[in-house]
């Protein structure tokens, strides 16, 4: 018998508490005890994003609020600039061109980062930009983008500052208004702590500038028929994901319980705890100004990064994530964020020393275990 643990960068472990909501009777969408788990999330959610200002409930995948952030705000034919430097920086740059976009790329190589400086030189190869899109934490290499940094440059310009934080709402700091931020669009299966299905948009006042003169075609993501129903009912505008929503509720009251600021250190410690074991274990990290919510490391060299994944899964029911594209049998990513606990990262290291060495890597069994511990002891 195997107890299966999922430490893959989404879908995330499931508390039961959350869990259970699921087997409740399901209540009706337009009554006022939904309302209230409504505004309930709200409040938390803009506590969560580090906002003053509006921010809506879609049931979708992140990839929908990806999705809205382009066309609630931009026209055909408008000049954007996106950066490049994983798996989901091309996702934006993939909804802007199907939206005819003029897209400018800002590549790095995978596990590489877009720093203030590349965006400030797009800018000024680009004065007619109108949007600039980042990716907050690139859960295809581990890499954290510095958003403090690039929001003040993106505002001097006077372009919109539109960030996917699907991966990292929740496990890494977010300060939306402070970072001048127009359009944060995140996902629930992460951090966040519940399945797969719903997602969130967070909108400035300047978005909704930027929205008056956008001509995209809209319907379901038309942020306008959200922000009416809201204002006038305080109700979504078309049916609800309600069992998510209901979930999604418990989840940020679970995050409000522990306090925000102690969830972003319980990730830091886990972080740090997880990247010092795969350290001691002589591997290599992937990327550069890393994520607190994933490790991800270099497979080897002889070994095959899609067997050792499969080995740890066969052998120990975890379920950790390969690479993808062009990197895949290349990196293994391990996720700690949200209902992750010290006790999933010395499995993890543990599972992977044992894999590692049945494929012929020379690892002392026990010491990655023994520097996450070391961690630990000394941040009780």
């Amino acid at each position: 018998m195997k107890k299966q643990i999922l430490l893959t960068p989404g879908p995330s472990q499931i508390p039961p508490r959350v869990a259970e909501i699921a087997s409740r009777p399901i209540i009706h969408h337009r009554t006022q005890p939904f309302r209230d788990v409504l505004a309930r999330i709200h409040r938390n959610m803009q506590c969560v994003m580090g906002t003053s200002g509006d921010v809506f409930i879609l049931a979708s995948t992140g990839t929908g609020a990806l999705e809205a952030g382009v066309t609630n705000t931009l026209s055909p034919g408008d000049k954007v600039i996106c950066a490049v430097a994983g798996k989901f920086g091309e996702r934006y740059s993939e909804i802007c061109q199907a939206y005819g976009m003029n897209v400018v790329e800002i590549v790095k190589e995978w596990g590489g980062l877009v720093t203030a400086q590349d965006v400030e030189q797009a800018l000024k190869s680009n004065p007619d930009a109108k949007a600039v899109f980042v990716t907050h934490s690139e859960t295809s290499t581990g890499a954290l983008h510095p958003l403090h940094e690039i929001g003040p440059v993106v505002r001097a310009h006077g372009a919109l500052f539109i960030v996917d934080t699907v991966s990292a709402l929740g496990g890494v700091p977010m300060k939306m208004d402070e970072w001048g931020i127009d359009m944060l669009a995140a996902g629930s299966q992460k951090a966040l702590m519940i399945g797969p299905g719903l997602a969130f948009l967070g909108m400035s006042e300047r978005a909704w500038k930027a929205y008056e003169s956008s001509t995209l075609p809209k319907f379901y993501f038309d942020m306008k028929h959200y922000k009416k129903r809201w204002d006038d009912k305080g109700e979504t505008p078309f049916t609800s994901a309600v069992t998510l929503c209901l979930q999604v509720d418990e989840a940020l009251q679970m995050i409000m319980e522990e306090g925000v600021d102690n969830v972003l250190e319980r990730h830091r410690r886990l972080s740090r705890a997880c990247k010092a074991g795969v350290a001691a274990m002589g591997l290599e990290f992937y990327s550069e100004n890393r994520s607190d919510i994933e490790t991800v490391i270099k497979a080897p060299r002889g070994v095959d990064g899609v067997e050792l994944v499969n080995l740890v899964q066969e052998r120990f029911g975890i379920k950790l994530s390969g690479g993808q594209a062009h990197v895949k049998g290349k990196i293994v990513r391990i996720a700690h964020m949200g209902y992750a606990t010290e006790h999933d990262v010395i499995l993890a290291l543990s599972a992977l020393e044992m894999c590692l060495a049945r494929l012929g890597f020379h690892v002392a069994l026990g010491s990655g275990v023994k520097a996450a511990e070391e961690v630990f002891q000394n941040e009780m």
